[in-house]
């Protein structure tokens, strides 16, 4: 029905009622001929029907192929002449199978056969005499041979207008098909399109977020060794020009060290921490004046890079909370846990502890910081686990998990 879809009325159903005129025209000029030249006449009415029949045949095949059956009733019942402006319902056989659904495809189909072999009964059987193909005067078994071919004829013709309406049918289906195809396709493209673009978006967004998770560690880390080491110094004698040259040059180190990382981090070209990395991020946490009680267990071996770098982030930002909330007085304890050649392959971790001086207070506040969200990010990111949690004495204390192997 895909020559229905037009807009405006006159578009759509305007060339309908320009055939049922023409047929209308045709046959009530047939009429006068007849009339005038002493043949066997049919009803304007008879003629108006079959106007109508051919009319509505395109919008409405069903109705036009029950019109169809009537008129041939009438035709049989009433000897209404066939005219030849009857010629022009050989469009309904078109129509129905054109654009009919299913069933009046297949009734149409069944009725060229079935109103054929009626049209052959009644004429063979003397009931229907049609003036315009036999004259009464004239012996019907005469005409018999030219009786059979004209039904031969008609089916031949009702039967050849039905196929092409069959064909034009599957011919629109497979067009409609293809444009179905055509717009899946680019609907598909236009998805994967707008799927390569939210990745693309949401890796940015993730690279970003990696940025700063980098630059935050870094230089937080830095900030609190230096402010450390910057406050230890208030407390060293007058006296000692040594200890206090000795601490500005941990804050240069440090602040070099700080210089260096956010230049590699920055030009996405920092190298792995080698093995080792992680015992001198204790060891320059010592002179900050804090207590650090450090203590390793296990063989340590070489992390693949990614995880490598994971574990150097993570316990730079552990020992950076520590020494940015911690109590001067309470010692940081680390702990390093390799996992043993003894342990077997369900202990394939990692781990880092850090207890620290925070009170469990302070604790909560810090354990929904920045700094820990992204600690926990980095970690799950790669396998591993953080748990932050109040320690046996109130204090809270934090345990990165992180996977040996990729």
């Amino acid at each position: 029905m895909d020559d229905l879809d037009e807009t405006t009325p006159v578009r759509r159903f305007g060339p309908d009622v320009l055939l049922g005129l023409l047929t209308a025209a045709a046959g009530l000029a047939e009429l006068r001929v007849r009339t005038d030249s002493g043949y066997e006449s049919a009803s304007p009415f008879f003629v108006l029907l079959v106007a109508l029949t051919v009319g509505i045949a395109r919008p409405l095949p069903g109705i036009a192929l029950g019109l169809t059956w009537l008129t041939g009733v009438l035709q049989l019942t009433h000897s209404v002449p066939m005219l030849l402006s009857q010629a022009f319902m050989l469009f309904v056989a078109f129509s129905a199978a054109r654009w009919g659904g299913p069933l009046v495809l297949g009734l149409s189909g069944v009725s060229i056969v079935t109103g054929t072999l009626v049209a052959a009964g009644a004429l063979f059987s003397g009931y229907y005499y049609p003036g315009i193909l036999v004259r009464r005067q004239v012996e019907f078994a005469f005409n018999l041979f030219g009786t059979a071919a004209t039904l031969v004829v008609l089916l031949l013709v009702l039967a050849a207008a039905w196929l092409a309406g069959l064909a034009l049918r599957f011919q629109g289906s497979a067009a409609t098909s293809r444009r179905e195809r055509v717009a899946a396709e680019r609907e598909s493209a236009q998805a994967h399109l707008e799927t390569a673009q939210a990745y693309e978006i949401a890796r940015l967004r993730e690279e970003q977020a990696r940025l700063a998770r980098d630059v935050h560690d870094v230089v937080g880390h830095s900030l609190a060794v230096i402010l450390a080491q910057a406050e230890s110094g208030q407390f060293l004698p007058d006296h000692d020009p040594a200890a206090l040259k000795a601490t500005l040059g941990t804050i240069a180190g440090t602040a070099r060290a700080s210089l260096r990382d956010v230049q590699q981090v920055l030009s996405a070209s920092a190298e792995p921490p080698a093995p080792g990395r992680l015992q001198s991020l204790v060891e320059g946490a010592r002179g900050t004046g804090f207590r650090i009680v450090s203590s390793t267990s296990g063989a340590e071996r070489p992390l693949p890079p990614e995880l490598a770098a994971v574990a150097y982030r993570v316990l730079q930002e552990m020992l950076t909370n520590a020494l940015r909330h911690g109590d001067r007085d309470t010692p940081v304890t680390v702990v390093q846990r390799w996992p043993g050649e003894s342990s077997g392959p369900g202990n394939q971790w990692l781990e880092l502890h850090v207890s620290n001086g925070i009170p469990a207070a302070g604790g909560t506040t810090s354990a929904g910081g920045r700094g820990v969200e992204g600690m926990r990010r980095r970690l799950e990111g790669v396998g591993g686990g953080l748990e932050v949690a109040p320690g046996p004495t109130g204090r809270f204390s934090v345990t990165a998990r992180v996977p040996v192997r990729a």
